[in-house]
């Protein structure tokens, strides 16, 4: 080895001693609190985190700022329960070490709602702290579809069809909203959405969402053929995908050039012809007569 290469070397090696790398820091690497979540389930809180090279002195748990639950490992007891209103922890759910603490929340009820933390800290001399915080509601979800009423079985073209779609109770309240052949329903076809209110046993609010669409069929689409409608209706809480619900519904928009004919239809839109001008469409009708009939029964 060269004396220019040994001498840099042995400066490398001073450096380093001299100013020694710095060490893994502590850090909160994951906090999974449910978004929404209905009254009768139970709240599973998950805290993940690493330790880099310090030891673990403690974590808690905190509901709006108050603890609830801390593990500590250095200190027996390890696991302290403290009474919060709205927070009853399962029996036998903690799950604590040096990288995760997991809790589970039973007889949720209105007082549960709120602002979650997990609060990680490091053993001396710094006592480190780490934290991360999320909001939960609890609420009543619905356990069915959205009902879609007033649609009849076929329509002329230029007729005026008017559906109403109601939500079942819940809270927080659905927020409605129409589609036309998957395409959202235009703002002027639609009432202002109507909520009526009851009050649940168990505290919660309870909310039955209304909205009537009123379409005027004229579009230029239904003149050349007869066309299947689809309509469809969700019932959206908070936003979040995994409790939306959607019905969707059917009926045969008859074209002008067969509505002209010797075809007319009864009140509750089956169809009742004489010599149907398109026999297509009058066999359309019937399928979508007896599938309507099917959902009804």
């Amino acid at each position: 080895m060269s004396l220019l290469r040994l001498l840099g070397v042995l400066l490398l090696a001073t450096l380093h001693g001299m100013a020694p790398l710095p060490a893994e820091g502590l850090h909160l690497s994951n906090l999974s609190v449910p978004r929404i979540i209905d009254v009768a389930q139970k709240a599973k809180l998950f805290c993940s985190y690493a330790m880099g090279n310090r030891t673990l002195n403690s974590v808690k748990w905190y509901k709006d700022g108050l603890e609830f639950f801390r593990y500590s490992p250095l200190t027996p007891p390890t696991t302290n329960w403290f009474p919060v209103k709205g927070v009853t922890i399962a029996d036998g759910s903690p799950h604590c070490n040096q990288f995760i603490c997991n809790v589970e929340l039973e007889k949720l009820n209105a007082h549960s709602s709120g602002q979650y933390r997990c609060e990680v800290s490091g053993d001396a001399p710094e006592f480190k702290l780490i934290d991360q915080t999320a909001n939960m509601t609890v609420g009543v979800l619905p356990k069915y579809d959205p009902f879609i009423s007033g649609v009849k079985l076929a329509y002329k073209y230029h007729d005026y069809l008017v559906a109403n779609c109601s939500s079942e109770w819940s809270s927080p309240a659905a927020k409605l909203m129409w589609y036309i052949n998957n395409k959202t329903a235009p703002g002027h076809s639609l009432l202002p959405q109507v909520n009526e209110v009851t009050r649940h046993a168990d505290g919660f609010h309870l909310f039955s969402s209304h909205l009537q669409l009123r379409l005027h069929l004229d579009d230029q689409r239904f003149i050349s053929k007869s066309e299947v409608l689809q309509l469809s209706c969700s019932a959206d809480i908070m936003g979040i995908a995994s409790v939306r619900r959607e019905s969707r519904v059917e009926t045969t928009i008859l074209a002008l050039k067969d509505a002209g004919t010797n075809q007319r239809l009864t009140e509750n839109g089956s169809c009742i012809t004489g010599q149907p001008a398109s026999l297509a469409a009058w066999l359309l009708s019937l399928v979508h007569f007896l599938r309507w009939h099917g959902t009804q029964s």
